[in-house]
């Protein structure tokens, strides 16, 4: 191609992708940034709502001078026409939670680029940062894909390891995530530029997909091992926190946990509480795992400051998967 490629981001509002995505197109000399395309007023995407630093991808292009477009309905006609008008070569998508029908895909000359946090076909779907956690992984990726029919199917342009230790919380894992499709967006483009991208096609055979969690998947079951258990607060860390209830029905969200203890023996049921000089404890499984944070008066704090969680009572909650 001769001069700039021009294209079209798509991310929401107050998206931490999307936001050093706008600021790379719009400085980059084989880009032409025609315009972004964000959230309707009044959405938000939940990724990012309880962060204490927030984005505004429509306040940041007006200051760059990139046209925001806020389309109630991404796929109707007139919008889908519009982008047309606006002759992209490619439309680039980074955390833009609605699906683009086959009429919007088809309006760049070249492709439609999408940038998923996960090492594709495993993880596809919705906030693979939470499942990888609570799954313990530590073979992390993020990966850039052809647009097609189908929830994140399309053939892999590129892929860049995030090496994990099994031990991130759900929102460093979204960090991490985050920087490294910054950089493979950065390596990408000059091929995007000539054309010489290589299209993968994904192995459907390796495919798992995962949906948005709901409020069931964060409450906690001691009868799991330690790990397990502690690899699912990991997941729900900040916000919304993983869960257990009192023997009187009283919520307490568990912000962090320690499942490096040796095991030991356990005459208790799991989700039996210990108050120890040296730490706040509750049976699993194989041993017990020291709490280390709860959630309290909407602050973080020590969980043997929490005054619900009593010596000898037992946490408890809605057994959602066989041990």
């Amino acid at each position: 191609m001769t001069g700039p490629i021009r294209v079209v981001l798509f991310s929401e509002i107050n998206s931490k992708l999307g936001a050093p995505f706008l600021d790379m197109l719009h400085g980059h000399p084989l880009v032409d940034l025609a315009a972004v395309v964000t959230s309707p007023v009044g959405r938000l995407c939940g990724y990012f709502t309880s962060d204490a630093d927030q984005v505004d991808l429509e306040q940041q292009a007006k200051a760059l001078g990139v046209p925001v477009l806020r389309p109630a309905n991404v796929n109707g006609p007139e919008f889908v026409s519009g982008i047309g008008q606006l002759a992209p070569d490619y439309l680039v998508v980074g955390n833009f939670q609605r699906i683009l029908k086959e009429e919007l895909l088809a309006t760049p000359k070249v492709t439609c680029v999408n940038f998923h946090p996960s090492r594709l076909p495993r993880y596809a779907g919705l906030a693979p940062f939470y499942w990888m956690v609570r799954n313990g992984e530590t073979d992390g990726a993020v990966t850039a894909i052809e647009m097609a029919a189908g929830l994140d199917t399309g053939a892999i342009l590129a892929q860049h390891e995030t090496p994990l230790t099994g031990r991130e919380t759900a929102l460093e894992l979204r960090t991490i995530q985050e920087r490294a499709n910054v950089l493979m967006l950065l390596d990408l483009i000059p091929q995007l530029a000539s054309r010489s991208f290589r299209r993968i096609p994904q192995d459907p055979s390796e495919r798992t997909y995962f949906t948005r969690p709901s409020q069931d998947d964060y409450r906690l079951d001691f009868a799991h091992s330690a790990h397990k258990v502690a690899c699912h607060i990991r997941a729900g860390y900040r916000h919304p926190g993983a869960f257990a209830e009192t023997p009187s029905g009283q919520r307490v969200t568990i912000l962090s946990a320690d499942d490096t203890a040796p095991a030991g023996e356990l005459p208790a049921p799991a989700g039996t509480v210990r108050r120890l000089d040296h730490g706040l404890f509750v049976a699993c499984r194989d041993k017990w795992l020291r709490l280390l944070t709860v959630e309290f008066g909407g602050n973080e704090v020590p969980a043997q400051a929490h005054p619900a969680i009593t010596e000898g009572q037992t946490l408890s909650a809605t057994r959602l998967e066989p041990v």
